[in-house]
């Protein structure tokens, strides 16, 4: 890494850029009160392949948080009636989670909002890769991270 400062590392940038999304997610889902971690389980039991429900081990891999954390997620989903453990009918020892009506229905009414930071990522995304200028991928980083378009 030499001569490299570490705001222009790639793990740097990642890691920089995932805070800016989170802070926005978080900023916009504060009136609801709903934690990051919450919307994110929304999102992964609406995904394809969740419509028998998850296992929490495939939760916390799909969102990216330890067990223990989930389970305190989770327990705090059940309380507000978004979500719902059930017995997993090919294993009875195992438990499922699953999206209630209320859960899906939040998510629903969020998508907009969700959907506005995904497409600002993807015209940032196109008009980066519109540009002649040959870069690395730690300079497309750096404009994602300032959500701007290229020097001119």
């Amino acid at each position: 890494m030499s001569g490299e400062s570490l705001q222009t590392t790639i793990g740097f940038l990642v890691a920089n850029l995932n805070r800016q999304l989170e802070r926005e997610l978080e900023e916009n889902l504060r009136p609801l009160k709903l934690p990051v971690d919450q919307l994110r389980v929304l999102q992964t039991l609406a995904s394809d392949g969740a419509a028998d429900g998850l296992s929490m081990s495939e939760i916390a891999r799909t969102i990216l948080i330890d067990a223990s954390t989930l389970t305190k997620v989770i327990d705090r989903m059940i309380s507000d009636s978004l979500v719902y453990r059930a017995a997993d009918p090919a294993d009875r020892r195992r438990v499922r989670v699953l999206l209630t009506q209320k859960g899906a229905a939040l998510l629903k009414t969020l998508r907009p909002m969700l959907d506005r930071q995904e497409a600002e990522l993807r015209r940032t995304f196109d008009v980066l890769m519109d540009d002649p200028t040959p870069r690395n991928f730690a300079e497309l980083l750096e404009h994602f991270c300032k959500r701007s378009a290229p020097p001119a």
